[in-house]
């Protein structure tokens, strides 16, 4: 009897001291197999997508990131105008402190339609904190407007498509930008143009 009950007591020992391992061993090998699944879900996903889509997806992120391609938004006044416009930032040139901006704008006002082309080279300035940078710049204007009022001295003009631009006055003039920019990529600018379509504009942006 002794002997039996010594057998029995080992018996569930073993038992006791084998289960935690057991358990731990099948709770390892699900997760392994969830794992193992995981990136292959994920891949057939993602091979739903032709490489022809994919591909031009890749191209454009790299176009973006390597241009700085931007979007802006803001107020224009005299003559008060809402303003949008595209960019893209072209840097370093020379140094690290100075880049290239080429970007159009377009303005919608009660009287007035806008459309330019800026050339703008901005200088950024020292002293700047951990997240913000203050910059200068200034550039070139290139810009087609269409005005739907009557001045001194001319007739009112009745056509009712203010975005008809075959009676347009075509002027050149120059840019002068003040702004600071976030280094995640947020932007807060005042934008002049003298000796042209003579305009201040209050902008907020991104670049990408």
């Amino acid at each position: 009897m002794k002997q039996v009950s010594l057998v029995n007591a080992l018996i569930v020992s073993a038992a006791v001291l084998l289960f935690p391992r057991v358990a731990a061993a099948q709770q390892t090998d699900r997760d392994t197999s969830r794992a193992d699944i995981t990136p292959v879900a994920d891949a057939a996903q993602q091979s739903n997508v032709p490489l022809a889509a994919q591909q031009a997806q890749a191209s454009v992120e790299r176009t973006v990131k390597r241009f700085r391609v931007g979007a802006e938004a803001g107020v224009g006044l005299d003559p008060e105008l809402i303003m949008f416009g595209a960019n893209g930032t072209f840097a370093p040139i020379f140094t690290r402190s100075v880049a290239f901006r080429p970007g159009v704008e377009f303005g919608v006002g009660e009287f007035t339609t806008l459309f330019g082309i800026n050339l703008d080279v901005l200088y950024t300035l020292p002293g700047g904190t951990t997240r913000w940078e203050p910059y200068i710049g200034a550039g070139p204007n290139f810009a087609l407007s269409h005005r739907g009022f009557s001045t001194e001295g001319e007739v009112e003009d009745d056509d009712p498509n203010r975005f008809d631009f075959s009676d347009t006055d075509f002027e050149g003039g120059m840019n002068f930008i003040a702004g600071v920019r976030n280094r995640n990529g947020m932007f807060l600018e005042m934008k002049a143009t003298a000796y042209g379509v003579s305009n201040v504009r209050l902008l907020l942006g991104f670049n990408f």
